[in-house]
């Protein structure tokens, strides 16, 4: 993060003024009060468009003919975030902030009035990067995707290259690389020739570890303000540095804008494993760029994560397995209402242990009610409530239909049977718990009668001509289809709760806010939930490992991080402790 202020306020700020586009960047650019005063001032009317309030100062310059200057001889320090998390939020602020500037009237009338040269500075230097981004990174799905197609398909890659294409060819060295030219030629104009170009390279691994995750970070959250007019500030709080983040803290922070997609591009490499019939050496080349980014999406918290110790991971564990199987208590909710306390107060309360202590209270806060609450006020109208319900269609073909079609391809109607039984045996065990909790002296008797299911399934499996490879790819569609059959209940559920909604504001009640969140939204049936929870595990199983491998190389990634000095004090601290 400090090598890309380095790189951002000095050679790209030469770049961005000899092009006529130098912005305000906040501290620490200087005003000239004079100047603001016969300007208007630099306050602006709305806390969410203009999020990034500085840059706006820059569009005001330009829109009047007049410029910002880069005077190389000043330089003013400030305090950067230190942190891997508070990174992610800032860079998290800034790409929602650049996602409300394309909103505003600012971005309309320059785009508009201004010389193309000038218009076309303007872009690659403020938002062009920022859609530059999330296009890379929309074409890392599209490429996954279409080597999955091609795969099964049966087109061979010597077919593709005698056509021209150059998805024949494995790129093993990606253009995005070019992107870390400024900085290489920053420090050999600091350091010299040789110098530069060994601090550059002594940075680059954990460096590209690093921007490839904060990469992900900047679409996400610019796809999210552009679609769903999010935003507004984030408090960095530019703490110390050396905290260390729990599993849970990870997950909560990361899962909807990494490790889902993460896990998802996982799932195509590993996908594309079993279909393909390239060599073992040719498949892992043309696959080398999608494992460095999945990786990079799922490991880089651990990674940048201080004190990697056995104990804090088996801490880490025990909370995160406590934080999954914890239930979502509703009760609570009722229980303090009754008491009479206000209401908003205890709303905020209630979800703010609800999150912390459970994985089903968090996920149905975060990644459903906020989402719906989100759409109250950006979408109010019905033509406005229309058109973001066609949007979330479109998300939703994008994220399942490619999955789809793959998993058609090798359906076979002999897994029926398999599918059957399955669903016997898991609506028999969740039933049983359900609605005989009284009989808790037969419950075992009962739950050891869906086994013997098992038997016919295993004979079954041996003399059919359906097994191993071929059952696990035909069981995938019937996965997909519960997915999508909770996409549909869940969509349903909101309109519903959208319907009582407008009846409530029709007879004059309190519709607060408030009130909304906890209306019919509030009532879901928490089994809706239940098949999402095979996402915190296999993050835990995948953040495990990544773990230990960086525990039992922690003092060398220490030592190349900072220096040979700082990994000896902490390993001395660190078994000092233990032995006390």
């Amino acid at each position: 993060m400090g090598s890309a202020d380095v790189c951002f306020v000095t050679i790209t700020q030469r770049g961005l003024s000899a092009l006529r586009v130098r912005m305000h960047y906040g501290h620490p650019d200087f005003l000239d009060g004079y100047w603001v005063r016969n300007r208007g001032g630099v306050s602006k009317a709305s806390h969410l468009i203009n999020t990034n309030e500085d840059i706006f100062t820059g569009y005001e310059m330009i829109g009047r003919d007049e410029r910002g200057t880069f005077v190389e001889f000043v330089s003013q320090q400030k305090g950067r975030e230190t942190s891997f998390m508070e990174a992610y939020t800032f860079e998290a602020k800034l790409a929602q902030g650049a996602a409300q500037q394309v909103r505003s009237r600012h971005m309309f009338y320059l785009n508009k009035r201004l010389p193309i040269l000038l218009r076309l500075s303007l872009f690659f230097g403020t938002l062009g990067f920022y859609m530059m981004t999330l296009m890379t990174t929309v074409s890392i799905k599209l490429y996954m995707f279409s080597l999955l197609m091609f795969a099964t398909s049966g087109t061979t890659y010597h077919q593709l290259g005698l056509m021209g294409s150059v998805i024949a060819v494995p790129w093993l060295l990606p253009v995005g690389f070019v992107l870390a030219l400024p900085l290489l030629l920053e420090y050999m104009i600091h350091y010299g020739l040789i110098a530069g170009a060994l601090a550059f390279a002594a940075q680059l691994p954990l460096g590209l570890v690093f921007f490839v995750f904060q990469m992900k970070t900047k679409s996400h959250y610019f796809s999210q303000g552009l679609f769903s007019a999010s935003g507004g500030y984030k408090g960095t709080g530019r703490g110390f540095g050396l905290d260390r983040r729990t599993m849970v803290e990870m997950y909560q922070a990361y899962f909807a804008s990494h490790f889902q997609d993460a896990l998802v591009l996982m799932g195509g490499v590993m996908f594309y494993g079993s279909v393909s019939e390239e060599a073992d050496l040719a498949a892992f080349l043309r696959l080398v760029s999608m494992i460095y980014v999945f990786m990079s999406w799922l490991l880089a918290p651990v990674l940048f994560n201080p004190y990697p110790t056995r104990d804090g991971l088996y801490e880490d564990i025990r909370l995160m397995m406590e934080w999954i199987n914890q239930p979502f208590k509703k009760g609570d909710f009722k229980r303090r209402n009754e008491a009479g306390r206000d209401r908003a107060s205890l709303i905020s309360t209630f979800w703010k242990q609800q999150e912390q202590e459970s994985w089903q209270g968090w996920f149905m806060k975060t990644v459903y009610l906020d989402a719906w609450e989100t759409c109250d006020h950006a979408f109010s109208s019905p033509v406005n409530f229309i058109t973001w319900y066609i949007q979330q269609t479109v998300f939703i073909m994008w994220r399942y239909l490619p999955w789809v079609v793959l998993a058609w391809f090798f359906w076979r109607s002999e897994s029926i049977y398999y599918a059957v039984t399955i669903a016997v045996l898991v609506i028999s065990m969740i039933s049983i718990d359900k609605f005989l909790r009284r009989i808790h002296e037969h419950i075992t008797i009962l739950k050891t009668l869906p086994i013997f299911l098992v038997p016919p399934i295993c004979l079954f499996y041996v003399d059919g001509t359906l097994s191993g490879l071929p059952l696990i790819q035909s069981m995938f569609i019937y996965v997909l289809a519960i997915y999508l059959a909770i996409e549909v209940i869940l969509g349903l559920w909101n309109i519903t709760a959208k319907i009582r909604l407008a009846a409530t504001r029709q007879s004059r009640t309190t519709p607060d806010s408030q009130r909304r969140l906890l209306g019919w939204r509030f009532f879901i049936p928490l089994m809706v939930f239940r098949p999402q929870i095979i996402w915190p595990y296999i993050t835990l199983a995948v953040l495990t490992m990544g773990n230990f491998v960086i525990i039992a190389f922690g003092g060398a990634i220490t030592a190349f991080l900072y220096n040979g000095r700082v990994a000896d004090i902490w390993s001395r601290a660190y078994f000092q402790g233990r032995e006390g």
